[in-house]
């Protein structure tokens, strides 16, 4: 898929979604947990994970009414939301993922049984363009928060009290 086509599914599956507006983090977060039907945990990644070259990692574990996305630290709040976002353009992309070996699940997520795993989505285990096309879909979120930030700190724009 070229870019054009890759940013135009994007805009498309993300349009589809019919996220709250003005969109901010938070309003994005819980929409993913109603769309899921599953409250998302977001934490840090561990060490290890780190150790193994992880940046972001969306795990779901059976019998468990949550799902967790482990990031990268960063400093920069931008940064950190862009790989939740990253992560939520898997979960919105929904692809069948096949799971990785038991000795990276191991390394990754060593508290969590492995037999107990649904999925682990981590980037490592996706096509280029499954790649490209949930960072697209993470872009757009980021867009669509950078457009309505404005609007979630002002209100929207009237033009009341503007000299015309």
């Amino acid at each position: 898929m070229n870019y054009e086509s890759r940013q135009k599914r994007a805009h498309t599956m993300v349009s589809d979604l019919g996220l709250p507006r003005p969109l901010t983090a938070e309003l994005l977060h819980r929409h993913m947990e109603t769309v899921l039907g599953k409250k998302i945990v977001v934490q840090r990644a561990t060490p290890r994970m780190l150790e193994a070259g992880l940046c972001g990692l969306w795990i779901a574990v059976s019998g468990e009414n949550f799902e967790r996305i482990y990031h990268a630290p960063t400093s920069s709040m931008v940064h950190r939301q862009q790989f939740i976002n990253h992560e939520f353009g898997h979960m919105i992309l929904n692809q069948e993922q096949e799971l990785p070996s038991a000795e990276r699940i191991a390394l990754l997520a060593p508290l969590i049984p492995l037999d107990a795993i649904v999925h682990a989505l981590a980037r490592s285990r996706f096509t280029d363009e499954q790649e490209a096309l949930a960072e697209a879909i993470g872009d757009r979120l980021a867009l669509i928060m950078l457009h309505d930030g404005p609007l979630a700190v002002h209100g929207t724009l009237t033009g009341f009290g503007r000299v015309l």
